[in-house]
């Protein structure tokens, strides 16, 4: 394997540099030794020998570290690049999907306002209701969306953080229940930021895309495993065309929760709502959910 292979596979599977650096350090005193005992021992060469073989083997195993680490680093820079295009994406779908389409009603039951004003002013008056409501259901989406940019600031408690995204986003047409057991101390702070984000990515899509009346969301905490589950019954999809609702959401909760050695599960068909299952294993505890 190629030295900018190595990079890649390790960056892909988490492994840092130094890891790498170390591996090579350890490599290179037990090959030293070897060569000591074979060059002195047994062909009874030179010292200058020695330091040749030895600068040799050094040089052989930096340049195989060096071309390793930045393959690594290309590798991630290209994880981030992908990572921003696919933001940059979602931002403009979200732009198109709830403030492109509030601006255009607004715009059509305007025009139809006016065409209305002499003819039928009560009728004209009805559009321009529609028109205040159009404009003022936009400005919601709009401020959500400038709040959901900000700075993800650290989830110091995963159930307040919830409560409080829930909230923000409350439909008096949908019914949200929410239940969390467990001691949130026995989770990793990074493990709580991600896990926020991947429920609340499952909300987002349930409301988006589902059109539910009732969200149920359950978060159970046990010392080895962070287990929560979203269910709602909305109009369903078929997972194999996960694209339909929100596709890029579904891979970057799937791709959060592997980061943590974890697991995210959805189960749905068209018409029978929608459940996503989270597993995250805790304190370096491999496993899944039938581990638990």
């Amino acid at each position: 394997m190629h030295a900018w292979e190595v990079g890649n596979a390790r960056a892909a599977g988490g492994v840092h540099p130094k890891t790498s650096l170390e591996a090579g350090s350890l490599f290179f005193r037990i090959a030293l030794s070897h060569l000591t005992r074979h060059i002195f021992a047994e062909t009874g060469a030179c010292a200058e020998t020695f330091l040749l073989a030895a600068a040799g083997l050094e040089a052989s195993l930096s340049r195989r570290i060096r071309e390793a680490a930045d393959s690594y680093h290309g590798f991630l820079l290209n994880q981030v690049h992908e990572a921003q295009e696919a933001e940059r994406r979602r931002i403009a779908r979200e732009l198109h999907d709830r403030i492109g389409h509030g601006t255009s009603v607004a715009h059509q039951q305007l025009a139809l306002s006016e065409a209305y004003r002499a003819t039928d002013p009560a009728r004209a008056s009805a559009k321009i209701v529609v028109v205040q409501q159009a404009i003022q259901e936009t400005m919601d989406n709009l401020r959500q969306m400038t709040s959901e940019l900000h700075p993800q600031t650290p989830v110091k408690n995963l159930e307040k953080s919830l409560l409080d995204f829930l909230e923000a986003v409350g439909d008096d047409s949908v019914s949200i229940a929410f239940d969390v057991n467990g001691d949130e101390s026995w989770v990793e702070p990074r493990v709580l930021d991600e896990s926020f984000l991947i429920l609340r990515e499952t909300v987002r899509n349930a409301l988006t895309h589902g059109d539910p009346t009732i969200i149920l969301l359950k978060v159970d905490i046990a010392p080895h495993a962070l287990i929560a589950s979203a269910r709602d019954n909305g109009r369903g999809f078929d997972p194999a065309n996960a694209r339909e609702r929100g596709g890029v959401g579904l891979t970057s909760m799937r791709e959060r929760a592997e980061l943590l050695g974890g697991t995210v599960a959805v189960s749905s068909e068209p018409g029978g709502g929608c459940l996503v299952e989270l597993y995250i294993p805790l304190r370096g505890q491999a496993g899944g959910p039938d581990d638990a």
